[in-house]
């Protein structure tokens, strides 16, 4: 063993020699030696990254195609969920049933069928196993056009529907379910999957299971949208493994004993084809009601085929530039590493900050909105790759929502606080429509942990759409402007700190009325400091000057923007850009309304007046010439209205009175319900889950979420002290 040290040491020492002699001989070779290490890192690298890019993608594309299949399937849930829920109150004749049945496929493009299957004998007369359907296509062998809706009793031939999959789940179990896929060839006549739920009578007893028939087709279809790999293999599973969507082979089933060993039925495995190679397998529920498993294979060449030809090239030109190599190495010497890093990390950073540019710009809403009571546009220019500025809108429940600001300090840190402030408002407005109470609500969100003090203006407004009535909180902002009748004035505002400053900061409310074809114009301060050359300002007199030309020109919300842009442009004459510049311009253009029809009805706060109203409806839309179905809509959807405010705007023991006018200009009918009660918003109550169970569910809710399906349109304001809720339908009349 001593011998051996020796001889190792003795080995040593002249390779030292050696390379002492040939320093530049050892260079080169080390040289090459850093190469091809790099090359051997860079490629890790460049795999892992790879690798990861791959598997965002496939989880992006995998999250998209449930997204979508969840949406459609939720939009079917909700449908026969309320389906079910009408179907209760038409138990006493099955010819109402049978009717219901045709309806809800007349009307729902999606379904191809729809039945529904009571308890053995609930009808007399009726067979043993009552079970009315009506399908799409045509159900006996004569010729009927193909959209054709017939219906038939399934139950006439005494088959026994009881051990069903979609009669256990309704009935028995008492659950909403989808149905393992199969073929249907007495009803739909096609491979369908069946969504089911209960129906119970007044009593709350399960009398029957209300279903509807979806075709699968549909499925290959979303699964070929948002492919980044062309060879990608997809496919989706029931829950016992039956083949829902995508084509039956090895691969699929190689990738089914995957699944089959993950009880969570949702990772990442790799796998080999019938040829050896490699393949990547990606596998996750689509989610909702349904126990559907989404499956995506990649090909191992496809994902890094061109990652191993540039292995290929790179060793090809390393041994061509060897000698390239040596001078580098000789010349550069120490110095090359760390240029190499400094580069490297130069690029990634510059790499990463236009990734957060375009994560921010995706952040904010479309530059132009054109709706038919507003038309908005907004720009925003940071002056470095990421910026501080901000402006958002959303129009819910005929209100629109808006906010323009400004975070102090640039960069990264400025954007990081603009993505907080952005999101604590889209969170907010969700379900509060005072702006006072959002603005105190962002400025609570963002004084906590807010080491760095830094602070934001913003300027927070919500428009009344049918009425023009704005009211709007002011944060330290700079002062927006209004343009009207060809004049332009500034927007009385009173100055609050700014939000992040302190936590118990208070905000004023402030309110005005924007007159039809008016146009409010917002800013942040980069316009008026955009500096030239000279390190002069643009300054307030010249953005005044600009608006007095636009009010003057009647421009359109897009053209004052545009018109902003050319002036600063000019002013600054190439100067660099030393802060974000951001304007929004919202022009409001109400909607008039030609009333061909009033009616008024005044009742007390009590719930015996239901009946006055439902006589009353029923008159109007007689009147009016209403068909009988929607008529029984309007009417359902006012009654949970009127009976909201029965219950909520008025102290227990107090009477008071409640105002409903009917208007209708022959297309649309609108509903005004009216009291003088406490403040109540309806609009601003968190809407029903469905999904829960009843034990799980809280209390409230679902009379709104009727409402809100029944009619196009709910707003709410609060004027001179009353609660005013209004509803709007588009009406069709009987021909």
């Amino acid at each position: 063993m001593k011998k051996k040290k020796l001889n190792i040491r003795d080995m040593w020492k002249k390779l030292q020699v050696l390379m002492r002699e040939h320093l530049s001989l050892t260079a080169i070779i080390a040289a090459a030696l850093m190469l091809q290490m790099t090359m051997a890192v860079m490629s890790y690298l460049a795999q892992s990254f790879i690798q990861a890019s791959m598997e965002r993608t496939v989880e992006k594309e995998m999250n998209a195609i449930s997204l979508g299949i969840r949406n459609k399937l939720g939009k079917v849930e909700v449908v026969t969920y309320n389906m079910a829920w009408l179907a209760g109150y038409l138990l006493a004749d099955p010819a109402d049933i049978e009717e219901f049945t045709r309806k809800v496929v007349a009307h729902n493009p999606p379904f191809i069928g729809c039945g529904a299957a009571f308890l053995p004998d609930y009808y007399k007369g009726k067979p043993k196993y009552y079970e009315p359907y009506s399908a799409r296509r045509y159900l006996t062998g004569t010729k009927t056009e193909k959209d054709t809706v017939i219906t038939k009793d399934l139950g006439r031939d005494g088959v026994d529907n009881t051990k069903d999959e979609y009669y256990v789940y309704a009935i028995s179990k008492r659950n909403a379910h989808w149905s393992e896929p199969y073929v249907d060839p007495d009803g739909a006549k096609d491979t369908i999957t069946t969504y089911s739920v209960p129906v119970t009578d007044s009593e709350g007893k399960t009398v029957a299971a209300l279903y509807v028939d979806i075709s699968l087709d549909w499925l290959n279809d979303v699964m070929e949208e948002s492919r980044e790999y062309k060879n990608t293999q997809r496919f989706i599973l029931s829950g016992k493994g039956n083949l829902l969507a995508g084509e039956d082979c090895e691969t699929l089933r190689q990738a089914k004993k995957k699944l089959d060993a993950d009880a969570n039925k949702i990772g990442y495995s790799t796998m080999k084809d019938v040829d050896g190679e490699k393949l990547h397998v990606f596998y996750h529920p689509i989610g909702g009601q349904t126990d559907w498993v989404l499956i995506s294979v990649n090909d191992d060449g496809e994902v890094f085929g061109r990652l191993r030809s540039v292995r290929i090239w790179l060793l090809s030109m390393v041994l061509v530039g060897i000698g390239l190599l040596a001078f580098i190495v000789i010349r550069v010497g120490k110095h090359l590493e760390s240029l190499r890093e400094v580069n490297a990390e130069k690029e990634r950073t510059l790499s990463e900050l236009r990734v957060a540019s375009k994560i921010q710009q995706s952040m904010l809403p479309d530059n132009h909105l054109l709706h038919k009571e507003v038309n908005i546009y907004g720009s925003l220019h940071p002056a470095m790759e990421v910026g501080g500025d901000l402006f958002d809108y959303v129009i819910r429940d005929g209100k629109l929502y808006f906010c323009i600001g400004d975070v102090s300090g640039k960069g990264a840190p400025a954007a990081m606080m603009m993505a907080v402030i952005h999101t604590m408002f889209r969170d907010f407005s969700a379900h509060e429509n005072n702006p006072v109470r959002i603005m105190k609500s962002i400025n609570i969100g963002s004084c906590r942990n807010n080491k760095t003090n830094m602070f934001t203006t913003l300027f927070l407004g919500v428009l009344d759409l049918p009425t023009g009535h704005l009211r709007y909180c002011n944060a330290g902002h700079e002062i927006p402007f209004v343009i009207d009748g060809g004049k332009m004035t500034p927007l009385p505002t009173v100055a609050n700190l700014p939000v992040g400053a302190f936590e118990d900061s208070e905000y004023q409310l402030q309110e005005t009325k924007l007159n039809p074809e008016s146009t409010l114009f917002m800013y942040t301060d980069g316009v008026t400091e955009a500096k030239n050359a000279l390190r002069e300002q643009f300054g307030m007199q010249r953005v005044e000057d600009v608006l007095k030309k636009c009010a003057q020109d009647n421009m359109l919300p897009q053209q004052i923007l545009e018109t902003f842009n050319e002036r600063v442009h000019q002013f600054v004459s190439g100067y660099h850009q030393s802060d974000d510049i951001t304007m929004l311009a919202i022009r409001y253009e109400a909607q008039s309304f030609d009333s061909k029809l009033t009616e008024t009805l005044t009742l007390k706060n009590n719930v015996k007046e239901v009946a006055k109203l439902s006589a009353f409806i029923k008159q109007v839309t007689e009147q009016l010439q209403i068909d009988k179905e929607l008529a029984s809509q309007l009417r359902l959807a006012v009654e949970e209205a009127v009976v909201n405010v029965i219950d909520y705007a008025y102290p227990a023991e107090k009477e008071g009175e409640i105002e409903v006018r009917v208007m209708s200009d022959g297309n649309i009918i609108k509903f005004v319900i009216i009291d003088s009660g406490g403040a109540f918003d309806p609009t601003a109550k968190e809407k029903a889950d469905i999904t829960l169970s009843a034990e799980d569910r809280q209390i409230g809710g679902l009379g709104l979420l009727l409402v809100r399906e029944l009619m196009d349109s709910i707003n709410y304001e609060r004027e001179g002290g009353k609660n005013i809720l209004t509803l709007m339908k588009k009406i069709k009349v009987k021909v």
